[in-house]
């Protein structure tokens, strides 16, 4: 009976010791898939923009070779030296600078006083403008493009004011388009602030718009930046409201005249200074993600806590 007993004694260990070298190489297992599984993804969603820079780097004659390489056996920059020396890109890329940089200042004004006042007063079809900006997100932008161009003729032949292939008419484009999104993201990010610190402004003198101007808004500076660079990303990347709205190059963004490039001239496009200026374009949205994504994190998750 003793001998039995010592047996079950050294084997509770040796199995306890079993089933927890067992669990530990399934953890390990299990880690070392999903870390594999995230490192093919990575490699996925970046090899276009390796493969982009590597061409854009090899001469003409050598992205046309029956066994493409995947570094440039000569490293060139003169793709982008001849993009410096295009008129036609050069003006394109202002024109999308000037756009892209008024009309997230045109939606900050506007999208700013609209939350503001969905989330701090009450008033009649307040839930009504609330439900129509959340059923205007469900519908797809591409269905405004033509109403908006037409009221925008109307609007130009009525005021006497050049709408039709303007700066204006693409900021006022771009800006409706990104006004339903900013004004609900800032009307839940405004409620999440305490009404007290407003009172306590308009207890020291402050009207509305004075607390609004010097304690909502410096406090707002995440979700303002936020609806910022999500204005500036819609202006930068459009391509069909900007195609129907511009006629010619005095306001075609540069969006307009890359797809021109593949769409006019397929059979003899010189693709490496095609992906030279898609690289090129992409500089300034990385830059603006680099220097922001401190305050679009906290933009992101403060304006989901309430509202």
């Amino acid at each position: 009976m003793s001998t039995d007993n010592q047996a079950l004694t050294t084997q509770l260990p040796q199995s306890v010791a079993q089933r927890r070298r067992a669990a530990r190489l399934r953890r390990v297992a299990a880690s070392a898939l999903t870390h594999g599984a995230i490192w093919i993804l990575l490699a996925f969603a970046i090899f276009p923009f390796y493969w982009a820079i590597a061409s854009a780097l090899k001469p003409f004659d050598q992205l046309y070779t029956l066994t493409p390489t995947f570094w440039p056996k000569q490293i060139t920059f003169d793709n982008f030296r001849a993009l410096m020396h295009q008129s036609i890109f050069m003006q394109t890329l202002r024109n999308s600078i000037i756009v892209a940089i008024l009309t997230p200042l045109v939606s900050i004004v506007i999208t700013s006083m609209t939350a503001y006042s969905l989330a701090r007063f009450r008033y009649r079809f307040k839930d009504a403008i609330t439900i129509s900006l959340v059923v205007s997100q469900m519908l797809p932008g591409v269905l405004l493009v033509i109403p908006l161009f037409v009221i925008m003729r109307q609007l130009q032949d009525l005021l006497h004011i050049r709408l039709i292939n303007s700066y204006t008419g693409l900021i006022i484009g771009f800006a409706t388009f990104s006004v339903p999104f900013c004004t609900l993201f800032l009307r839940g990010f405004f409620s999440s602030f305490p009404v007290e610190l407003e009172e306590a402004a308009l207890i020291d003198g402050c009207n509305r718009l004075q607390a609004f101007l010097r304690v909502v808004l410096p406090l707002s500076i995440p979700g303002v930046l936020t609806v910022g660079l999500f204005a500036f990303i819609l202006a930068w990347n459009d391509l069909l409201f900007a195609m129907v709205i511009t006629q010619g190059p005095a306001a075609m963004t540069v969006a307009v005249h890359i797809s021109q490039l593949v769409t006019s001239q397929v059979s003899n496009t010189n693709y490496a200074l095609l992906l030279a200026e898609g690289i090129v374009i992409t500089i300034p949205v990385v830059v603006v993600f680099v220097l922001l994504q401190r305050y679009l994190i906290a933009g992101l998750t403060a304006g989901a806590i309430k509202g």
